[in-house]
């Protein structure tokens, strides 16, 4: 498309067959308002089946396999009329499986728990297996397992991954063949359903050969990555860079027009609000570099960013990889679409996460191929074992545990600092202990056949997802609250230590008693102390010092094989902390929420945006891969 037809198309809108679909969509939001996770009752009773027929002698990864490959074959398939994406499962009631689901749940008490930390956030190697097909990947385990010098160990994970990949085939072909079903029902759609049908079958062995295929392929990998293997939160990954090579050879060969490939990324988006209830996040990114570090920029940068216009549903968000190249067309469009108020794309600041990728032994080509997982926290595409959001601190809280503790006695501010500082210290270390022992125990009791088909470089080295495979693998976490935290030690600096016009203790007191009886104090507090987010100098100085020292303890633990990695973000946590958190001596009062991401406290950035941008990036953010994100809000008419 030239420059000209680019600027048209987010007045693109869908077809009749999209908009009834996109209703629907909406529809199963409404009706699962409150439910992330989506139980599919064959699933459930088929793992009891598939323990019940694990026999004591079975390596865990085969059973690991077995149950993935059990859950794909009774994975019911739902098709819509009008559907250009097919495969995505049939959610059906509890209660109609209430006798069966009540036998299943006891026996799936006596298998050994998951151990937990993250299991989602994924991002499959979509580059190889558009390259390569289902078919390829399963030579590739066959010719492993037909090394005669192969360890014992390292056979069973082979083995472990053709049962699980043969799964995933399985549930294609099985895609594929309801809607050869479907042409014989829906006679007036027949040629519709044929081609689809040819497609799913197809692609169950070969890689995809157009921009249809790809697409249709991406998205049943992710069905049986999700649904199969517990890999909730699977990505589409990023569209232009994937996707393109299939774009350009189709519209050359007059296969495929602009607004088509519209379409179908329309169609792919509509899917995911169809397997996913509100109040979790799924991502695609576009623009940023290629592997050698050139700008990307081409149709489906633009074709992505309207589809998500177009389509206005929750799932899934587009990001922006902002740099300094970036093309000023692609700006303009990007900002256009920000004005009509569906809050995308979020810009991702592409130098300053390589640089921070890099930083955490990640190959250059690779640093420019991540993925926002699913928020902003930053994992590698196709290569990573990244556990995100573990955990979210309160950072507010505390500063409210050193404020009411009897046991201190801090007689200067900077006293009271240490004391809070050896708080927080206690709470990350702790927390990456807990970590490391978790994930010490998915070697044993986690794993991931499935997953290790999909993630550099576990077939290379034979090993599985949870046992090392990844060629890229850490923890991430994230500090909640520190605007509040920063303009809260301010305030306590301020009255306590300074003006001496209350004591600690006193402020504690009147913090437990939600500032009752004490407004004009609060008021004093909102009104006339420094806030962060104003780029007032005193302020900033305070928030560097605390990010720094956050940043520092951090890195400081080990989870697993790498150093613990800090974030400054919070998804909707900021809500769910601040309902669980008293007062704090910034005038935020019990039951607020928290400050959100790593910006100035909601209503406090009264000096305007870019006072508030100062304020933010006065600290070095490539560090905080675990995610950082500044919410800017703007009026329509501005």
């Amino acid at each position: 498309m030239n420059l000209k037809e680019r600027q048209k198309i987010l007045s693109w809108e869908l077809t009749g067959d999209l908009r009834r679909l996109r209703e629907k969509a909406r529809e199963f939001q409404a009706r699962i308002v409150g439910s992330h996770y989506l139980i599919v009752p064959e699933t459930r009773i088929s793992d009891a089946q598939a323990w019940l027929a694990h026999p004591p002698e079975e390596d865990w990864l085969i059973w690991r396999a077995r149950r993935t490959a059990a859950r794909l074959k009774v994975l019911p398939i739902y098709l819509e009329p009008g559907e250009l994406i097919v495969g995505k499962p049939l959610f059906s009631p509890p209660a109609r499986y209430e006798k069966k689901l009540k036998e299943a749940e006891k026996i799936l008490a006596t298998i050994p728990p998951f151990p937990g930390g993250d299991a989602g956030h994924f991002h499959p190697d979509y580059e190889k297996v558009f390259q390569i097909g289902l078919g390829g990947l399963e030579r590739e385990i066959l010719f492993h397992l037909g090394k005669t010098s192969l360890p014992a160990d390292k056979k069973i994970f082979y083995q472990a991954c053709h049962i699980a990949l043969k799964g995933l085939m399985a549930y294609v072909h099985r895609t594929g063949d309801a809607c050869l079903e479907m042409a014989g029902r829906d006679r007036k759609n027949a040629p519709h359903w044929r081609r689809l049908g040819r497609m799913c079958c197809c692609l169950a062995r070969r890689p995809p050969q157009t921009f249809h295929e790809a697409v249709q392929l991406l998205f049943l990998v992710t069905i049986g990555l999700w649904f199969g293997d517990d890999h909730g939160l699977t990505s589409p990954g990023r569209l232009d860079r994937t996707l393109y090579p299939f774009y350009r050879k189709d519209l050359r060969a007059g296969r495929l027009t602009p607004r088509r490939a519209f379409q179908l990324l329309c169609a792919l988006f509509i899917q995911y609000n169809c397997i996913l209830g509100p109040g979790s996040a799924v991502s695609a990114m576009v623009a940023g570099r290629d592997s050698q570090g050139k700008p990307i920029c081409n149709d489906l940068t633009f074709l992505s960013l309207a589809a998500r216009r177009a389509t206005g549903l929750i799932y899934p968000t587009v990001g922006l990889a902002w740099h300094k190249k970036i093309r000023g067309d692609l700006m303009d469009f990007s900002l256009r679409l920000l004005s009509t108020g569906n809050g995308d794309p979020a810009f991702f600041n592409d130098e300053v996460i390589v640089k921070g990728l890099r930083d955490h032994g990640v190959s250059r080509s690779d640093s420019f191929n991540y993925m926002n997982s699913t928020c902003v926290e930053i994992k590698v595409c196709g290569a990573s074992n990244i556990w995100v959001t573990a955990p979210y601190f309160n950072l507010p809280k505390a500063l409210l545990e050193v404020l009411a503790d009897e046991k201190i006695k801090p007689a200067t501010f900077p006293e009271f600092c240490r004391y809070l500082r050896r708080n927080l210290a206690e709470k990350i270390i702790k927390a990456a202990a807990d970590l490391d022992a978790v994930w010490q125990k998915r070697a044993l009791t986690g794993c991931f056949p499935l997953a290790s088909c999909f993630i550099a470089d576990c077939l290379k080295r034979g090993l599985d997802f949870d046992r090392g495979g990844a060629r890229y693998q850490w923890v991430e976490n994230s500090f909640v609250g520190l605007a509040n935290l920063v303009d809260g030690l301010l305030a306590v600096k301020h009255l306590i230590y300074e003006k001496k016009t209350i004591s600690r203790r006193e402020f504690a007191r009147l913090l437990e008693n939600n500032f009752q009886g004490r407004e004009p104090l609060r008021r004093y507090l909102l009104n006339h102390l420094p806030h962060y987010g104003t780029d007032n100098e005193t302020a900033d100085r305070l928030a560097v010092e605390w990010a720094n020292f956050l940043v520092s303890t951090t890195e400081k633990c080990r989870v697993g094989p790498h150093r613990y990695v800090p974030g400054f973000f919070c998804w909707v946590i900021h809500e769910r902390f601040g309902r669980e958190t008293g007062a704090t001596p910034d005038g935020r009062l019990a039951g607020w929420p928290l400050s959100d991401g790593a910006g100035g406290s909601q209503g406090r950035e009264t000096k305007g945006p870019t006072a508030s941008v100062l304020s933010t990036t006065k600290w070095d953010h490539h560090k905080v891969i675990g995610g950082l994100v500044q919410n800017l809000k703007f009026s329509a008419n501005l």
